[in-house]
C-alpha cells in the first residue's frame, strides 16, 4: 500500500502544532497559577502573619511603656518628698539601687536640682553641669513643657554603652509646682529586643533611626538600610515616616518581604524582614513538576494547590488568634472581638469580671535558666490556670508573662477561682503569681476595666507578690 507522504507530513505537522499549542497553553496556565499562588500567599502574609507580628511588637512596647509609666510616677511622688528633706546622698543612692532590684529594671537615676546633685546610673554622686555633654539632657528635659517623657537612649559612645535603654523620665515638683528634680527609670532595651525577636524564627526585627541607620540588633548597629538592602530607595524609606511601606524582593536566590513601620513613641522605624525563600523554592519545584506531568495531571494539581492555598489561608487566620507557645487566645483575638459592639455589650450586662496576672520575678527565670526554661514555665502555668477555668471563660495571653481572664461570673465568685489558681501554681511549680481582679459594670469600657485590673496587679506586687488584690467599681443603685 502506498503511503501518502504529504498526508503523513501534514498529520505530523498538525500533531507538532497541537503539541506546541498544548505546551504553550498549559505553560501559561502553570505560570499563571504559580503567580496567583504567590499573590494569595503574599496577601495572607500581610493580613495575618505580618499584621499579627506588628501588633505584637507595638503592643509589647506599649505594655512596657504603660507599666513603667506608672512605676516612674509612683517613684517620682516618693522622691520629690525625700529630696525636700534633709538626706544623706550615699544612703539615698543605696536605696535607689534597692528599688532598681525590686522593680527588675536596668537603671534608676535621680537629679536634685536644688542641691545640684546627680545620683547617676553608675552609682556615682556627681555635681550637675548642664553645659556638659553628660548633663545636657537634663536641661533639654527641663525645657520641655510636659512633666513626663518616654525616651530611647542608644549611645554610640562606648563609655555609655551600658545605658542602652528605654527611659521613663519624670519631673519632681514641690508643693508649689516648682521643678526640683528628675527621676529616670531605664529598662533593658536589648532584653526587650530579644523578647520581640523570639516571635518567629523566620522574621528578623530591626530598629532604625529616621536617617536609616540601624540601632538594633547590635551586630548591625550603625549600618545603613540602603547598604544592607540596595534596592530600597530613600523615597520609600522616608515615606515610611508617614505611612507603612512594604517591599517585596525575589532575587539573588533569596525571597523576602521588608515592612517599615514608624514607632512615634520611641522615634524609631520598625523593620521586619520576613524570609520566604524556602516557600518560594518549594513552590517553583512544585510547579515545574506539575508542568511535566502533562495535560491531565496539571488540572488536578492546580485544583489541589488552590485548595491547599485556601487551607493555608484558613490555618493562618486561625493561628492569628492563638498564642503558639501557651495555646491561649492572644491579644489580637480579644481586640478583634471588642471591636464588635455586641460582644462587649454582652460582657458588660452579664456581671462578668476580669483578672490580670503575671508570673513573679519571671525575668529572673529567663536570666538564670534561659528562655527555654522560661517558655516551659509559661506553658506549665497556662495549663494549670486553664484547668481551673470553665469553657465559658476567655483565657488570653496579654503579652510576655502577663495574662488576663474574662470570667463569666461576678468578681466575688471569681476571687475563689483566683485563690485556687495561686494555690495550685505555688504547689506545682517553682513560681508564684500576682493577680489583680475587678468587676465589670454596664458603664465600663475595656480600657477602664484593664486600668483597674492593672492597678490591682501593681498593688499585689507592691505588697509582696503571690497574692490577689482587687479594685472594685462601686455601682450605685
Amino acid at each position: 500500500m502506498k503511503i501518502d507522504r504529504n498526508y503523513v507530513d501534514g498529520h505530523m505537522l498538525n500533531s507538532i502544532r497541537m503539541a506546541v499549542l498544548i505546551i504553550i497553553v498549559f505553560s501559561l496556565i502553570n505560570f499563571g497559577h504559580y503567580y496567583m499562588s504567590l499573590r494569595i500567599f503574599q496577601e495572607n502574609m500581610i493580613e495575618t502573619t505580618l499584621q499579627r507580628t506588628k501588633n505584637y511588637i507595638s503592643r509589647t512596647l506599649k505594655d512596657v511603656n504603660h507599666t513603667y509609666e506608672y512605676a516612674s510616677l509612683a517613684l517620682a511622688e516618693l522622691y520629690s518628698y525625700k529630696i525636700q528633706q534633709h538626706y544623706d546622698p550615699t544612703a539615698l543612692l543605696l536605696e535607689l539601687n534597692e528599688k532598681k532590684e525590686s522593680l527588675s529594671v536596668k537603671t534608676i537615676g535621680l537629679v536634685d536640682i536644688q542641691k545640684k546633685l546627680y545620683l547617676d546610673n553608675f552609682g556615682r554622686i556627681l555635681s550637675i553641669d548642664t553645659t556638659s555633654d553628660r548633663d545636657k539632657w537634663i536641661q533639654d528635659f527641663l525645657d520641655l513643657p510636659q512633666d513626663y517623657r518616654y525616651n530611647f537612649y542608644d549611645p554610640d559612645d562606648a563609655e555609655y554603652e551600658t545605658l542602652y535603654s528605654f527611659y521613663y523620665d519624670q519631673k519632681l515638683k514641690d508643693d508649689n509646682g516648682n521643678v526640683i528634680g528628675i527621676l529616670g527609670v531605664g529598662i533593658n532595651y536589648n532584653a526587650l529586643y530579644t523578647r520581640v525577636q523570639g516571635l518567629d524564627e523566620n522574621i528578623d526585627v530591626s530598629f532604625l533611626n529616621k536617617s536609616g541607620a540601624v540601632r538594633l540588633p547590635k551586630h548591625t548597629k550603625g549600618e545603613s538600610i540602603f547598604s544592607l538592602f540596595p534596592y530600597v530607595t530613600e523615597e520609600q524609606f522616608h515615606s515610611a515616616l508617614r505611612e507603612d511601606q512594604i517591599v517585596w524582593e525575589d532575587s539573588t536566590g533569596e525571597s523576602f518581604l521588608l515592612y517599615f513601620h514608624y514607632l512615634t513613641d520611641i522615634n524609631r522605624v520598625l523593620l521586619l524582614k520576613m524570609d520566604f525563600t524556602e516557600y518560594y523554592n518549594q513552590s517553583k519545584k512544585q510547579h515545574f513538576y506539575s508542568f511535566i506531568l502533562g495535560v491531565g495531571l496539571i488540572l488536578i494539581i492546580v485544583v489541589l494547590n488552590l485548595l491547599l492555598s485556601f487551607y493555608q489561608s484558613h490555618k493562618l487566620k486561625h493561628t492569628a488568634y492563638y498564642d503558639s507557645l501557651t495555646n491561649c487566645r492572644n491579644r489580637h483575638y480579644l481586640e478583634s472581638r471588642i471591636k464588635k459592639s455586641k460582644y462587649w455589650l454582652k460582657i458588660r450586662q452579664s456581671e462578668c469580671s476580669l483578672i490580670a496576672f503575671d508570673i513573679d520575678h519571671f525575668k529572673n527565670i529567663n536570666d538564670t535558666f534561659g528562655h527555654l526554661e522560661g517558655d516551659r514555665v509559661l506553658k506549665q502555668v497556662a495549663e494549670i490556670v486553664r484547668s481551673c477555668l470553665r469553657n465559658s471563660d476567655d483565657f488570653i495571653r496579654w503579652g510576655g508573662d502577663e495574662f488576663i481572664v474574662l470570667f463569666d461570673m461576678d468578681a466575688q465568685n471569681a476571687i475563689k477561682i483566683t485563690e485556687r489558681i495561686i494555690e495550685h501554681v505555688e504547689q506545682e511549680t517553682r513560681v508564684s503569681l500576682s493577680i489583680g481582679i475587678t468587676n465589670i459594670s454596664p458603664e465600663d469600657s475595656f480600657k477602664s476595666v484593664m486600668a483597674r485590673a492593672d492597678s490591682a496587679l501593681y498593688d499585689a506586687k507592691e505588697n509582696g507578690r503571690n497574692q490577689v488584690k482587687a479594685q472594685w467599681l462601686i455601682i450605685e443603685s
